[in-house]
Formats: structure tokens, C-alpha cells, sequence
């Protein structure tokens, strides 16, 4: 189902042009910066710089806070997911819930985006939490955006219901020096979709992110329909350049608990596909 998805995972330097770098800071901070990573490298970890939580991020007019090395990859994703959606044909959804979210990257940038009239975020970890309710404050966006700290979904409220559900897991079953892309056995990912329908609006949307070095489709579309939920789509990724960079991303569609609003837009004019390395054309509608 994926033929023709390989390569390497997209660097963060993908996302970070030289210019913008060269121009954006001064050479003390790219300095400090480069000797907190030697620092890091060389000890192991046991000797770094202490920063304080500060801006990482800007999407639109909100600005993400967060504090080093919280993010695994989300900083990428959270500038990736909307050229996804388009792809896909995903327009505007009401309520947009995103899973593992660490400091909020890909659901602030959706909210900037203006995808979603309402963001919930949530994590296992309180720092990132902490981060993330710390932007919604920042931002004066408390009336738009709910944080829960939560391993896995245990601890999301029974009446939390969303339109479109967005996510970028541990990638791995095996053990990994980063215990946060090491999800064992996949315990987490089936705990995930086992309850995740519980919380959909009817036709409501679900879009994970995952490596092809690191796990099969198949497995998580067994997850997928023993919690509810049907495969629409195997959506492979690519770099800036339109080449396969080892990422996909599942789409799923849920039934919704009966007795909730649906979603305030569909899949385009129609479902979305299984698609492969050439996916067929579908209609790219903006937010």
C-alpha cells in the first residue's frame, strides 16, 4: 500500500533555509547555541545550558513557547500538515484535537492556519503541557484551546468530541536512545485507536504520522478497525522538493458517537483514496 514511499526522514535543516538563519540571529547566539550542543554531545546529555521556556516557533500571530529539545520532530510537522491536508483534501474542520502533541506545534500551526474554530492539545509529559498552556495564555487563546496532560487518552474528559484528530506518535516498536520515539509493542498506538472513537463526531477525521522504517500500515489498520474506524488513505510524504523523505500519513475515517454534532465540512466533494507513490488528483480546497 505503500510501494514508492523510502528515504530518509526530513532534517530539521530542511525547514531552517541558511539565509533565514544568517540573517535572523546574531553569530553570539548561534555560538551559545552550538557550544549548549556540544556540551550535550560530548557528556552525554549530563552537562547542558539551562534555558528558560521562550519562543520557538511563530505560525500567523501566535507564537509557541516551548524549551530545548521538547520537540520530536514537530517543529517539521507543524509547517508540514497543512500542504498535507490540502493534499488530501482536508478543508475546514470545527474541532481539532492533536495527539502526543508535546508543546502544540502542529495544532497551533492548524489554528494559525485557521483550520479549526477550537484546539485541544494533549501530552503525557507536564513540561510540555506546561509550554502549551503557557502559548494559550500568551496568546489570549484560553477560550479557544483546552490542554490536558493524559497518558495516551485515560484522562481526556468522557465529553470531549472532535472533528479532526491529528498526530505524530513514537515511530518505533524497538528500543530507541530517545525514549520518546520508543513506543513498545505498540501498546500506545492500540490503547489510541481503541478509544479514540469515543471522542469522534460522526464522519470525524483521524491523521497519524508514521515511518516506513519503522512500522507497516497493515498492522495499523487492524488497530484501526478493531477500535471503529475504516482506512481511507495511505498518504505518502515528501521534502520541499516533492521527494519521499520515509514518512506516511494514515487517514482514517470514524462513525462518531451517536448523538453528536458532525463534522462542519467533508473530504472535499468526496472520500479520500488509498494512495500510493502516485496518488490520484483530488481537489485542494484552502481553509
Amino acid at each position: 500500500m505503500v510501494r514508492g514511499v523510502h528515504g530518509k526522514a526530513p532534517d530539521l535543516e530542511s525547514y531552517l533555509p541558511e539565509r533565514l538563519v544568517d540573517e535572523g540571529f546574531r553569530w553570539q547566539t548561534l555560538a551559545r547555541l552550538l557550544a549548549g550542543k556540544l556540551a550535550r554531545k560530548v557528556t552525554g546529555g549530563r552537562v547542558a545550558p539551562r534555558w528558560p521556556q521562550s519562543v520557538v516557533a511563530y505560525y500567523g500571530p501566535i507564537a509557541v513557547f516551548d524549551k530545548p529539545d521538547h520537540h520530536v520532530g514537530g517543529l517539521a510537522f507543524g509547517r508540514d500538515l497543512p500542504r498535507v491536508l490540502n493534499e488530501l483534501g482536508i478543508g475546514r474542520r470545527g474541532r481539532v484535537f492533536e495527539f502526543c502533541a508535546g508543546p502544540g506545534y502542529i495544532g497551533y500551526s492548524l489554528l494559525a492556519a485557521g483550520w479549526c474554530e477550537s484546539l485541544v492539545l494533549s501530552d503525557v509529559n507536564p513540561d510540555t503541557v506546561s509550554a502549551a498552556r503557557f502559548t494559550a495564555a500568551h496568546n489570549q487563546l484560553e477560550d479557544r484551546v483546552v490542554v490536558y496532560c493524559s497518558d495516551a487518552l485515560d484522562q481526556i474528559p468522557a465529553g470531549e468530541r472532535w472533528d479532526l484528530v491529528v498526530g505524530n506518535p513514537p515511530h518505533f516498536p524497538q528500543a530507541n536512545p530517545d525514549a520518546r520515539m520508543y513506543d513498545p509493542g505498540w501498546e500506545l498506538h492500540r490503547r489510541f485507536y481503541s478509544a479514540v472513537g469515543r471522542h469522534m463526531n460522526p464522519g470525524g477525521l483521524v491523521l497519524i504520522v508514521e515511518q516506513t522504517r519503522g512500522s507497516d500500515p497493515k498492522l495499523f489498520e487492524e488497530m484501526i478497525r478493531a477500535g471503529g474506524g475504516e482506512l481511507r488513505a495511505v498518504h505518502p510524504g515528501t521534502d520541499i522538493h516533492g521527494e519521499p523523505n520515509g514518512l506516511y500519513y494514515l487517514l482514517s475515517e470514524w462513525p462518531g458517537v451517536s448523538g453528536s454534532r458532525g463534522p462542519g465540512s467533508r473530504i472535499g466533494s468526496r472520500r479520500p483514496t488509498p494512495s500510493a507513490g502516485s496518488p490520484e488528483p483530488v481537489s485542494h480546497p484552502r481553509p
